[in-house]
């Protein structure tokens, strides 16, 4: 097809974008979703192919279930350099309105491409940064259909990233893979990102002249929020910057969201950097950002406000005061009184060797699965170790602490000389606190993929279980190499974690001799 059509429909005087050229194809071969709210909203399925993008309009997106078949029409061939577009297409063009870089990755033919694309079958695999794994693209009529047939059918083929039940990828993960913004962040900032590989600072940056003829940037925007003094430095000895801290959140905001929004939150701010005095905040106060949310945790007639996250607007927002840990409730702002989540915090003694708290850890999994509790791993950016067990909102906060301090007793009882279930550092020499504190009202942990005030720039990292290793401590990622470990990753650690059916029980309380 080429790109007479694409050309033929734009005007590139008016349109942002590229008017680009057919291609030799060199190396991987790329693949692309765009997220495009023209007359109607759709996804654009695009593979790299003949030195082109083939492209395909999807108008309900994809879908991991295999037994879902979607529609795709094939549309005219774009330039590869299309890609890289997000932005606004403006109205009166050829397909008007936002574009948002959904996903973004390579694709692998299964077999001859060219004839799988003549015969109206095309297998193939990807590898993007939300979608993985085997895929067909099916021409209504197959074989013997007429070859200009535009009706096409994507689906997931069965294999392990293939998923039959939960929210659609594009519920749970809606966020643009370059910029972090949403489509109406796209569609109010109305410019443009390109790159590939970097988030880039969006819109103006304005800069102001020293007396000692220097420049500074005085602000930046990111995901539509204006972050003043980006070059002010956060992480002295890594040099890291605020803008550096926006850009990171910004590249794992379709990991940590699922993990932070719609729980009242507890900040620890470091507006002078991590090596200056830092403080703890939960309640708005004057001045808070709009796209900060406020949540009532009042126990009595007196009001009391929380601060909540609802988007990738929210977490800037945080850059911007300075926060350098998000720390989270047990519970969602719709449950307040019944947490969804249980974290037994693995505290241990600093001389304590590392493979210790491995140990502890899977001891503590098994316990657990012993009474019918599944339990997800993280390192907590600092010394140990978190154990998040998620449950039904069926319980309130005393019957779960009141468990979960159980626990910890009579782990403490069945090993004393490597166990701790009290907070006293004097007698936890050797051991392991088994922190069960963080499960009371008010309480909070440290959340999945947020930053640590401490030196390296740490974060709090969700692993699968067979990755702890004595290799890999809990200080072991930080803002400079999380990132390239979630792009090689072909599986969610956690993945599991959201749909998972459990709960705490009575039942449970009494076997364990709770007093209720």
């Amino acid at each position: 097809m080429g790109l007479v059509e694409y050309r033929r429909k734009r005007d590139f005087s008016t349109t942002s974008e590229p008017k680009g050229d057919v291609r030799k194809s060199q190396g991987a071969l790329s693949f692309v979703i765009q997220k495009h709210a023209a007359t109607h909203l759709h996804y654009d399925f695009r593979l790299e192919f003949d030195g082109v993008l083939k492209s395909w309009a999807v108008p309900k997106g994809p879908d991991l279930n295999p037994a879902t078949k979607r529609l795709a029409m094939h549309v005219e061939d774009h330039p590869v350099e299309y890609g890289k577009f997000e932005g606004i297409i403006p109205q009166g063009q050829y397909g008007g309105g936002a574009v948002l870089l959904w996903d973004r990755g390579t694709w692998e033919p299964m077999g001859d491409p060219k004839r799988g694309f003549r015969d109206g079958s095309l297998k193939f695999v990807l590898h993007g940064e939300k979608l993985q794994g085997n895929w067909m693209l099916v021409r209504r009529g197959g074989r013997a259909g007429d070859a200009d047939e535009r009706h096409w059918f994507l689906f997931k083929e069965r294999d392990k990233f293939a998923k039959a039940t939960g929210k659609s990828i594009t519920e749970q993960k809606p966020l643009s893979v370059a910029s972090g913004r949403t489509m109406e962040q796209i569609a109010e900032a109305a410019d443009r990102v390109w790159g590939s590989t970097a988030v880039k600072e969006h819109a103006s940056r304005k800069v102001v002249r020293t007396k000692t003829n220097s420049t500074q940037t005085a602000s930046a925007e990111f995901a539509g929020v204006e972050l003043t003094h980006p070059d002010k430095v956060l992480y002295p000895d890594q040099g890291l910057t605020k803008a550096d801290l926006a850009r990171y959140y910004l590249s794992v905001a379709d990991w940590i969201l699922p993990q932070v929004v719609h729980r009242p939150l507890a900040l620890v701010r470091c507006p002078a950097g991590s090596k200056k005095p830092c403080f703890f905040q939960k309640h708005p106060g004057e001045g808070a950002s709009e796209h900060l949310k406020r949540v009532d945790v009042s126990e009595s007639n007196e009001p009391n406000q929380n601060m909540m996250l609802a988007d990738a607007a929210g977490l800037i927002s945080l850059v911007q005061m300075g926060v350098l840990e998000i720390h989270v409730w047990g519970a969602r702002s719709r449950s307040l009184e019944k947490p969804d989540r249980l974290v037994f915090d693995l505290d241990p003694d600093p001389n304590l060797q590392w493979p210790q708290v491995i140990t502890a850890a899977r001891e503590v999994r098994l316990f657990l699965q012993e009474l019918g509790l599944e339990s997800f791993v993280k390192t907590t950016g600092g010394k140990g170790l978190h154990l998040v067990v998620p449950v039904q909102s069926r319980l309130g906060w005393d019957e779960s602490k009141a468990f979960c301090r159980r626990v910890a007793e009579l782990l403490e009882e069945a090993a004393p000389d490597r166990y701790i279930s009290t907070m006293s550092k004097a007698a936890r020499k050797g051991k392991i606190f088994v922190d069960y504190l963080r499960n009371g009202r008010g309480a909070t942990a440290v959340a999945a993929y947020s930053t640590r005030a401490r030196d390296g720039a740490p974060i709090s990292v969700p692993l699968a279980w067979d990755e702890l290793s004595p290799r890999l401590r809990s200080d072991y990622f930080t803002i400079q190499n999380l990132p390239a470990r979630l792009q090689r990753l072909k599986l969610d650690p956690w993945a599991a974690l959201p749909t998972l059916k459990q709960s705490l029980t009575k039942s449970m309380l009494k076997r364990l001799g709770v007093d209720e």
